[in-house]
């Protein structure tokens, strides 16, 4: 027979396994809870700084001085709400006021993110459709910044802070 103390151990034990499921569910529906969500200056950027990026297929880091890497992805909450300021940087871009070509790098179809940055009036030459592992990152959005041969100059991840974008815009300006 069973005793009573030894029911309620049961239910209990059987009370905090579910709720464990459920929480590890919740985790794994939620991308943005495992995307990368840093401030700039985050211990993250640091890594990039020095590493070589092999060139991205159908582009070529020697045809420009400096490019700036955009690696983003369709449905990232964080990206969306830095599509304003990726805005900026294309029509900075434009007006000639900052030295690096703008790229952007995504895991979606090349032909969903040309929809994605055209429609919010982002205009990028290139957008290339690849792994983001390719070209080292982990989580999005993340801004690398290279040399002409591959070279990472300077990165920032995550949705930046105004202060953040204002230091990239100076890293950028002529």
């Amino acid at each position: 027979m069973t005793s009573p103390r030894q029911i309620i151990e049961t239910l209990a034990n059987a009370g905090i396994l579910i709720v464990c499921v459920l929480i590890v569910l919740l985790f794994l529906s939620r991308k943005e809870f495992w995307l990368h969500k840093a401030s700039s200056g985050s211990t993250d950027e640091v890594h990039f700084v020095g590493k070589k990026i092999a060139d991205v297929p159908g582009y070529h880091w020697a045809n420009h001085p400096e490019t700036l890497v955009l690696a983003i992805r369709k449905g990232c909450p964080y990206c969306e709400a830095s599509l304003p300021f990726y805005k900026q940087l294309s029509g900075l871009e434009h007006q000639g006021k900052i030295h690096a070509h703008l790229l952007a790098v995504m895991p979606d179809g090349s032909s969903t993110g040309n929809e994605e940055l055209h429609g919010q009036g982002i205009d990028i030459d290139g957008v290339f459709s690849q792994p983001l592992a390719s070209i080292q990152v982990l989580g999005t959005p993340t801004l690398l910044l290279l040399d002409a041969s591959g070279k990472v100059k300077n990165a920032w991840v995550g949705q930046l802070s105004p202060v953040a974008e204002t230091e990239v815009v100076a890293a950028l300006e002529k």
